[in-house]
């Protein structure tokens, strides 16, 4: 590895240091290391002398906040997961055939209770989930289902999309149920330093009103997610959110899913050259019968977007956090979208787990 140092203009600002801190290390996996040196130096390690030309015209991008499409399109040059092509073995609407049997019961739109078969697939979705977070060593946490509505409105947390967390035209709730169970994470460890890189994992309902028209599995008001959420320097948060998604890709092509990653819009921007670079990459399940596919699990990288609010540091700075989630019920719908109901034709490591 060799050290290289960053001497910046003495008219750089704070906001093109920090932009360089948060987003250097994410849009590039060369750079091993990343300091601070001063208001006008940072210090950047990477693999070899051949990296440092590529590293240092990121950097002067960066500075400028340049949105030009063809630098852009060089940051986006990583390895994604796309296996479209593998068969699937159902190729019919499962939905009335779960209805009809108990594997899942309506309530109306957006709610349903799961049994039999469902459940059980469900259940070991769960559990590896469960077992995949497990391998980043996190400490694990139980939250409310409720979050304080301020929260959300916390100066730069918040997106104000109530639409989304509760009925339209009903009185506006001092708590709400939470969209995404990482929700209790930031204020949790609000005005804390962190002692380290840190790994914490959560499980807990969700809720999202997607519409009174809206009765596919796919589309629930109410929703169990698993959530490993990551805090520290940016290099680590960005090195585990790499790990989890290529534990997660091992994990669809052991299954044969029909399911690729793709990148996917998010709300957490900032200048216009990070809402032009991905931060949240999507894991994807085709459902054969409508054509669709339906968004299984993602992989989002928040840089200080939660931590500087909520005044979380590392080793006397802003730390960065990010975060990897995934729907339980949507895992169980893709799954069973493709191989249907038939277990004989299910993927052993499946089929012996029910």
């Amino acid at each position: 590895m060799i050290e290289k140092s960053l001497i910046l203009n003495s008219t750089a600002t704070a906001n093109a240091l920090a932009r360089l801190r948060f987003y250097l290390p994410y849009v590039c996996d060369q750079v091993l290391g990343l300091t601070v040196v001063s208001e006008t130096e940072l210090r950047y390690t990477c693999k070899d002398a051949d990296s440092v030309p590529h590293i240092e015209s990121i950097v002067q991008a960066m500075l400028n906040d340049s949105t030009d499409a063809e630098f852009l399109d060089s940051l986006q040059m990583r390895p994604v997961f796309d296996n479209r092509t593998a068969p699937c073995f159902c190729k019919h609407d499962l939905l009335p055939e779960l209805l009809e049997g108990d594997h899942l019961i309506s309530f109306g739109p957006g709610q349903y209770g799961m049994g039999h078969l469902f459940l059980k697939t469900f259940k070991y979705f769960e559990r590896e989930c469960y077992r995949m977070a497990l391998k980043q060593g996190p400490e694990e946490f139980v939250y409310p289902n409720l979050i304080p509505r301020k929260l959300m409105h916390y100066p730069d947390y918040g997106t104000d999309q109530d639409a989304t967390w509760f009925v339209p035209g009903t009185q506006t709730p001092e708590h709400l149920g939470k969209p995404a169970v990482c929700l209790h994470c930031y204020p949790h460890f609000s005005k804390r330093t962190l002692p380290g890189d840190t790994t914490l994992t959560t499980q807990g309902r969700c809720y999202r009103y997607e519409g009174s028209d809206r009765f596919s599995p796919d589309r629930l008001w109410e929703f169990i997610m698993r959530e490993t959420v990551y805090m520290g320097t940016p290099i680590f948060v960005r090195n585990s959110l790499r790990e989890i998604e290529t534990l997660t890709v091992e994990w669809m092509q052991s299954l044969g899913l029909r399911a690729w990653v793709q990148e996917a819009d998010d709300p957490v921007s900032g200048s216009d050259f990070t809402a032009s670079v991905p931060l949240k990459w999507e894991l994807r399940i085709a459902l054969p019968a409508s054509g669709a596919s339906l968004a299984a699990a993602s992989f989002n990288y928040h840089a200080d977007h939660y931590s500087r609010p909520f005044e979380i540091s590392e080793g006397g700075n802003t730390a960065a956090t990010g975060c990897a989630g995934f729907g339980i019920e949507r895992l169980t719908w893709g799954f069973l979208a493709q191989y249907g109901l038939d277990t004989k034709r299910w993927p052993e490591s499946v089929r012996k787990e029910i």
